[in-house]
């Protein structure tokens, strides 16, 4: 299988006329990510629905600092610009460290995404990209803690719930055999388990290709899911 076919599609996600090489129809992952099981795919499902199958953190702490691991899986939008074969599926390992306290302002979030492979679900063919996506101080990052109040329904009490919520992006230069990406991923969601041991949520951003003309902030919009677990 030729390895330059795959990053050939993701350069095409930045490209409004088409590049020769670019494979051609639409269909499969779509936004989501979630479509065909190429690249590591099964494994990713698993963990993240082991995650996400936690219930909503209700003891969120004030206090928080611990390294959070998973990984991120996105598409490619039905909205963008250009032949886009929405069959690409991009899957990351993220590391996070966390340290936060309840009312900080500051971004209490750094670390990395890396191991960034590019797949296309229909063929198999897939590609490891070079580079590595960090945590942008840049873009921002926060951590809310929520107090629900306790409560009395039909003379039963409801005790007082804590829940947690959290954002932040990522940024970087990735590279492959046919040249270079500028990518930004945007993650936010919530706080899943006790103590608030995991992180699941939802990523967006896009892809620049390098020296893109293209006047809007991404060539290609990307959509997807993330789990990240202490």
């Amino acid at each position: 299988m030729n390895r330059n076919v795959i990053l050939k599609s993701v350069l095409c996600l930045g490209v409004v006329t088409a590049l020769s090489g670019c494979l051609g129809n639409s269909g499969g992952a779509g936004a989501g990510g979630t479509g065909g099981g190429g690249g590591g795919s099964t494994g990713f499902e698993a963990a993240h629905d082991a995650a996400s199958s936690k219930a909503p953190t209700s003891d969120m702490p004030t206090r928080l600092a611990a390294e959070y691991n998973g990984q991120f899986k996105a598409g490619v939008n039905s909205g963008s610009i250009g032949k886009i074969n929405q069959n690409v599926e991009v899957i990351g390992d993220v590391k996070v460290t966390v340290d936060w306290a309840d009312g900080q302002t500051t971004n209490p979030f750094s670390g990395t995404a890396s191991n960034i492979v590019v797949t296309d679900v229909v063929s198999g063919a897939s590609e490891t990209l070079n580079g590595t996506l960090g945590v942008d101080a840049g873009i921002g990052g926060t951590i809310a803690r929520t107090t629900i109040p306790s409560s009395v329904v039909a003379g039963v009490t409801v005790p007082e719930v804590n829940t947690g919520s959290f954002q932040f992006g990522m940024s970087g230069d990735l590279s492959g055999s046919e040249g270079k990406i500028e990518a930004t991923v945007l993650v936010g969601g919530n706080f899943h388990g006790p103590g608030g041991e995991s992180m699941v949520g939802v990523v967006s951003g896009g892809f620049k290709e390098e020296g893109s003309t293209n006047p809007a902030i991404f060539d290609a919009g990307i959509g997807g899911v993330i789990y990240l677990n202490k």
